[in-house]
């Protein structure tokens, strides 16, 4: 498994919990993480506000730059890719974008502009409308995405919602009907790749569909009872409080996040498995009940629980912490040495954001957006 994102656009107005960032933390135990994020921009805590005010020692976010990101991947699966270390010509539009106070198109952008895009094998993204959820499957599929869902709560929310209904337009490979490879030569590889016209063996589909609560077994909360707090540090209290496990297991703020985690554990196809041996406090009982749009939405929710109540989430956050640090004691220069699993110009190239968002922004120029 390559990395994997779940990311929102943000701007919904409804002021939720952190709920992408802490889901991105608790899958982290058993897959690895891209987490691509910045501060507040449109609500009163983004995921690098509620990063930043864990206590006693939250993870800094400033020392994870493009030449050490592998160093944190050789120590753990988690990696928080602060936005203006990765798009540093961003920094001119946040000033305008904080006096705003409104989605720009910046929030459909940030999405697709993860640092990392060439290594993102799966990825659930969160849209503040529903006429963009259609439009951004399209897009990640004309980017080559393989494992990934757009998701909208009917009340224009950026997760999967904890109060009712939320519409899905899920990406998966599928056998081309049309694809007829000719292997009398018996090599087919070379069948496959001699013809540039002939048709994939494999194509990308996109399946909506519609997820509540009772799919992932759980109950129904209104918004009202999981809104953010009004300052980055409540978040961040509850957000220790969830991975320490310390909220009942009904807590509405914990079972919103829990949905949204288990949707990334779909996604990326670890549900699918017959057989589980997670760790310690695994029973390794499969829940193999399928849900709306071919999903074991219920054995994602048992995966997300065991990383939480193992400690292995917590875990995963802290060495996320240490490793943040290390790079501050070792010193900038010792910390930026190129690593042995990719060349640091390797690395730089395939980070280029302009080729990253071309057919994203292609995408988006042939369409207009009245609610802006």
């Amino acid at each position: 498994m390559r990395q994997c994102d779940i990311v929102g656009t943000g701007g919904d107005s409804h002021r939720t919990f952190n709920i992408s960032t802490t889901s991105s933390i608790i899958v982290s135990p058993l897959l690895i993480v891209a987490k691509h994020g910045n501060r507040a921009q449109t609500s009163f805590s983004g995921s690098a506000d509620v990063l930043t005010s864990i206590t006693p020692t939250p993870p800094n976010i400033s020392n994870v730059r493009p030449d050490n990101i592998l160093r944190v991947y050789e120590q753990g699966n988690y990696c928080f890719l602060f936005a203006p270390n990765f798009h540093t010509g961003m920094r001119f539009a946040t000033p305008v974008r904080k006096g705003l106070g409104i989605r720009t198109i910046f929030n459909l952008l940030g999405p697709l502009a993860n640092p990392i895009e060439w290594g993102i094998e799966a990825r659930v993204v969160g849209v503040a409308y529903q006429s963009l959820g259609p439009i951004f499957a399209n897009v990640l599929r004309l980017g080559g995405a393989k494992k990934a869902m757009v998701i909208c709560g009917e009340e224009d929310l950026d997760e999967i919602s904890c109060a009712g209904k939320t519409n899905c337009w899920r990406l998966s490979e599928h056998p081309n009907p049309d694809y007829h490879g000719n292997h009398s030569d018996g090599n087919q590889e070379d069948s496959e790749t001699s013809d540039e016209e002939a048709p994939p063996r494999k194509v990308i589909k996109i399946e909506s569909f519609q997820l509540q609560p009772s799919d992932f077994g759980l109950s129904v909360h209104p918004l009202s009872e999981v809104g953010g707090g009004k300052m980055p540090a409540e978040n961040a209290m509850l957000l220790m409080k969830m991975l320490r496990n310390e909220l009942p297991r009904d807590h509405p703020v914990l079972e919103f996040v829990l949905m949204n985690a288990a949707a990334m554990l779909v996604i990326s196809g670890i549900c699918d498995a017959d057989t589980s041996n997670m760790g310690p406090g695994d029973d390794g009982e499969v829940i193999k009940e399928v849900g709306p749009g071919g999903g074991r939405w219920k054995e994602g929710i048992r995966r997300a629980r065991w990383a939480i109540e193992s400690g292995e989430a917590l875990n995963s956050l802290e060495k996320n912490e240490c490793n943040s640090r290390e790079f501050e004691e070792v010193g900038i220069n010792e910390a930026l040495k190129p690593t042995n699993i990719m060349p640091r110009m390797n690395f730089n190239r395939q980070c280029n954001v302009k080729q990253i968002l071309k057919t994203g922004l292609r995408q988006f120029a042939l369409l207009s957006f009245p609610t802006l």
